[in-house]
């Protein structure tokens, strides 16, 4: 019986999970201040400022694009919300697909892995590839050499395969200084762009829910919710955590919270200094916005220096980001092997431990692939609407969770009580699933609203590779129920093959007596 058919049952604390560290080993683990960095540079500061930012204002024309990006934090705080009383069930590596096999059932689960695992293929290939753009233009004015892309993205990934056996403490700490010093830099941009007004005098209109129709809407509002992706691998750290009933949500809303302001008061500086109406009708993809900026406010004498200062800093942010990406997909993959849905080679050594080598290696040997082929293109960059469609996959991700978050509570026997009781993390649940789930149709089945430059076939094209990755992860769930009940019983568990539950033995069926007749 459960909450659907409205009776009320005692709490049951639900059984420990073998693979949860316990005792000492649990308590040396990371805290919430470090978890937090790990999300916050996982889309870092700056490159928020230099590209996410910008591609907002040029793809939207909203003139209250500060409040656009208001409202994507808005709606990704409630599926926090939702996950909270969720998330004291999960100790697993697999993020998001063990908080969907906890909800809607292991077949979508690994249908949900699947389509994270491709979705953040895509984006780490775009990823290396705009570090390896970085890198040229940062070589070619400091040191006047001229790369070659393919050149960049070989050196840009040698650095990141080297830095990603680094211990997660020492990344960890890393990302810290990065992500403070990245911070500063904003908070200076800021406060110069508000002390330099266009036409002397600081405007609000950015800020003025009248000018939200002003461009299109939507177009903006699904490039403001997909600059917040990477802040939802905070479960594939729960296993690390001292206290990831405390620290996962708590780190996640913070990480949310600070994205929203980075983007929101950077997005009203940037208003201030060039006109709202100006910076809706930033042209191209606004790449010259900020950097236009830049040059400006360090004056004739300093404008080089200024520019390479940031690109510096962009390559460094970019670095980190790489590698905070990169231990999160590892995770995953590690939280699948331990599951028993990959091989063993790729899971943890130990409970709470790290990855193996193999697991660590497996997105950038991926990515940095797709991103070599895209290498040789005029851009050196992956096409901005295939980035753009693994943005939207996980959102849609985000969607499938938050409706699992929805039906668990509906289901479960565990009483969830203050002011978020299991009430309104039902509602919090609905209402992300209503809010991403419409942006990831929209952006699926209008992407060439949302990208401009995808070609006609990509109308058809971005749904499909969405539905056959989601289908294959299904497809091999439903394969695994079949051929090893076992493994898939432990789908979401996280559980060693020595912890799953044997399959029930073979009893035949008896034999009746014979009869002796006389």
């Amino acid at each position: 019986m459960s909450r659907l058919d409205g009776a009320s049952r005692p709490t049951i604390a639900p059984p420990r999970n073998p693979s949860v560290p316990s005792g000492p080993r649990a308590t040396a683990g990371l805290r919430t201040h470090h978890l937090v960095a790990l999300l916050v540079i996982a889309h870092a500061p700056l490159m928020l400022l230099w590209s996410v930012m910008p591609a907002a204002w040029a793809h939207g024309r909203v003139v209250a694009t500060p409040l656009v990006f208001l409202l994507a934090g808005l709606i990704l705080l409630a599926y926090v919300v939702g996950y909270r009383g969720l998330g004291r069930q999960i100790r697993h590596t697999g993020g998001l697909y063990a908080q969907v096999s906890l909800g809607l059932g292991r077949a979508v689960a690994l249908g949900t892995a699947a389509l994270v695992f491709v979705a953040y293929l895509g984006i780490a290939a775009g990823f290396y590839g705009l570090l390896a753009r970085i890198m040229e233009t940062l070589v070619a004015s400091v040191f006047d050499i001229d790369l070659s892309p393919t050149v960049a993205l070989l050196i840009g990934l040698a650095v990141i395969l080297g830095a990603v056996r680094l211990p997660l403490r020492v990344v960890v700490w890393i990302a810290i200084v990065v992500a403070v010093e990245q911070l500063v830099g904003v908070i200076w941009f800021d406060l110069v762009a508000l002390n330099t007004p266009a036409g002397d005098s600081v405007s609000f209109d950015a800020l003025d829910p009248g000018w939200l129709l002003s461009g299109s809407f939507a177009v903006g509002l699904v490039f403001a919710v997909t600059a917040f992706v990477g802040s939802e691998v905070s479960t594939s750290y729960s296993t690390e955590l001292a206290n990831p009933v405390r620290s996962v949500p708590k780190a996640t809303v913070l990480s949310y919270v600070l994205t929203t302001l980075i983007l929101v008061f950077s997005a009203w500086a940037v208003s201030v200094a060039v006109g709202p109406e100006n910076a809706a009708a930033a042209p191209g993809n606004g790449e010259s916005l900020v950097p236009a900026l830049v040059a400006q406010f360090a004056g004739v004498g300093g404008q080089s220096l200024a520019i390479d200062l940031v690109l510096i800093n962009l390559v460094i942010g970019l670095f980190v980001t790489g590698v905070v990406i990169n231990n999160a997909a590892s995770r995953q993959v590690a939280g699948l092997a331990r599951d028993g849905v990959l091989p063993s080679v790729f899971a943890v050594k130990a409970p709470g431990g790290e990855p193996r080598v193999a697991a660590t290696y497996v997105q950038p040997a991926l990515a940095g692939l797709i991103a070599f082929v895209a290498s040789f293109s005029e851009t050196g960059v992956l096409a901005q609407w295939l980035i753009v469609a693994a943005g939207l996959a996980i959102v849609g991700s985000l969607t499938l969770a938050s409706a699992a978050t929805a039906l668990w509570f509906l289901r479960s026997e565990a009483e969830e009580g203050g002011f978020f009781g299991w009430e309104g993390q039902v509602i919090a649940g609905l209402t992300a699933v209503v809010t991403t789930g419409g942006l990831f149709f929209y952006g699926v089945f209008q992407i060439r609203e949302v990208a401009p430059g995808a070609p006609p076939m990509a109308v058809w094209l971005v749904p499909l590779l969405i539905a056959v990755v989601f289908g294959a992860g299904v497809t091999y769930a439903l394969v695994l129920r079949g051929s090893k009940p076992d493994v898939y019983a432990a789908i979401g568990k996280g559980l060693t093959s020595r912890e799953r539950p044997a399959p029930a033995p073979v009893v035949p069926p008896p034999v009746p007596p014979q009869q002796h007749w006389r």
